[in-house]
């Protein structure tokens, strides 16, 4: 139970290094991501990457380039492994069901 509510906030704040808000992300993704992640073994950053792929469309310029700079920063300080970082660039979780961001 703790752990879960430990990888939540975790995820959340990888979320907000991002730009990503996780305020207007659909909560049906954001669940999903969180269950995959904890049974995978992701580490929180790993897990944001995943929702990177659905997100980045909809984010402006600058939060773009902001989100491509924090990431370089995690990958020089092996914050997050290579594989996971492969697989956010080929499009993230692919078995994920539900829309990025919420309906206005």
């Amino acid at each position: 139970m703790f752990k879960r509510f430990r990888y939540r906030l975790a995820l959340q704040a990888a979320l907000r290094e991002l730009g990503i808000d996780k305020a207007r992300l659909n909560p049906a993704l954001f669940d999903e991501v969180l269950a995959t992640g904890l049974r995978e073994g992701l580490a929180p950053r790993e897990a944001a990457l995943e929702i990177l792929p659905v997100a980045f469309p909809a984010m402006d310029l600058i939060d773009r380039l902001s989100a491509l700079a924090v990431i370089r920063r995690w990958r020089r300080k092996s914050r997050v492994r290579e594989a996971h970082y492969q697989r956010a660039l080929a499009g993230g979780l692919p078995d994920l069901q539900s829309t990025s961001f919420q309906d206005p």
